[in-house]
């Protein structure tokens, strides 16, 4: 059970790596950026290259103008395609007023991607709606009039020289050579009109690439949850063996302990048999040294026995003697008394 558990173990975490690490890369992606020329405009666009269903996106954009500009108007939409037909994300408008040529300026775009976006990149359209005024200045002449600017012909420089004496009436002065009469005329600039010009100009630019999920993906997150599942089927069985183990080990000990009471019971029992095959082994020697006695005693006590019965038997053949027999006088007949 332990090395298929490890093995488990091993596959899920290779798994869990590669979708961490796909998902980090994505997460990590470099930002790039796209420039898109109008008419009047150049607009670049600065986006992450890679984003996934689900994310949040910011798309930078920044907006200089190529000539002064009166007023502007600039929309971007943003689209993904799904093969069949364009689902916009989002729209932004963005207006400015009297922006001069080199001008610039910066807006965010934010979106989120549908989580059923399929594979495929953004879009981006750009309009510029521009409007430029024309300065139209109506000129008068002046002559010489006393106290009044005019032009002269310097010939010593050979151009026309504007002289001013008393010039307090007038702005704009302005002095040219007219090649139709041959002299240097003087007119002033006054009542300025002005014209505009409406002009629409449209481009389209790439975004972020989705990238959503593959059938590859799908499988691979599938078996990724399948393994999971078994690894916590794999937990639960191993805490429930070390639950078990920990059982037999206790009762291991508690055998060990018994054991262990049953050895010092049998170690007693082998002294006291020790103790005991020594007083037999003893008892044994004393038996063997008594045995020769004991034929020798029963010698003497079979001796002693016949010596007795012979003694016995000469005792009951002679007449008995009083025990205290009274004394009595010799008599002449017998001169010596028979000695047993």
């Amino acid at each position: 059970m332990k090395p298929k558990s490890s093995y488990m173990i091993v596959i899920l975490v290779i798994l869990a790596a590669s979708l961490f690490y796909g998902q980090f890369a994505i997460a990590q992606s470099n930002q790039t950026s796209y420039t898109a020329n109008l008419t009047y405009l150049t607009v670049q666009l600065t986006y992450p290259s890679q984003v996934m269903p689900g994310d949040s996106v910011t798309v930078n954009l920044q907006a200089t103008a190529k000539q002064n500009i009166a007023s502007l108007t600039l929309t971007t939409q943003i689209f993904y395609s799904d093969g069949s037909s364009l689902h916009q994300l989002t729209s932004a408008t963005f207006e400015s007023d009297n922006l001069n040529s080199g001008g610039s300026f910066s807006k965010e775009v934010q979106f989120t991607v549908p989580q059923d976006a399929p594979r495929t990149s953004l879009l981006a359209t750009l309009t510029e709606n521009v409007k430029t005024a024309y300065v139209n200045y109506y000129y008068f002449p002046a002559y010489n009039y006393s106290n009044s600017p005019y032009c002269y012909y310097d010939h010593h420089n050979y151009y026309c020289q504007y002289y001013y004496w008393g010039y307090n009436n007038y702005s704009s002065p302005y002095c040219y050579y007219d090649v139709f009469s041959g002299y240097c005329q003087n007119y002033y600039m006054a009542y300025p009109s002005y014209t505009y010009t409406t002009t629409t100009d449209s481009s389209l630019a790439p975004l972020s690439y989705i990238k959503a999920t593959t059938p590859e993906y799908v499988a691979l997150q599938s078996q990724y949850q399948s393994l999971q599942q078994q690894l916590a089927q794999s937990q639960s069985q191993n805490q429930q063996l070390q639950s078990k183990n920990q059982q037999l080990q206790n009762q291991n000990q508690q055998l060990q302990q018994s054991l262990q009471s049953v050895q010092s019971t049998n170690s007693q029992r082998e002294t006291t048999i020790s103790n005991l095959n020594q007083q037999l082994t003893s008892s044994q020697g004393v038996n063997e040294t008594l045995e020769p006695v004991t034929a020798v005693l029963a010698v003497i006590a079979i001796a002693l026995g016949a010596l007795a019965a012979h003694y016995h038997g000469k005792s009951s053949a002679q007449p008995r003697v009083p025990v205290n027999p009274q004394p009595t006088q010799p008599s002449s007949n017998s001169q010596t008394q028979s000695k047993p």
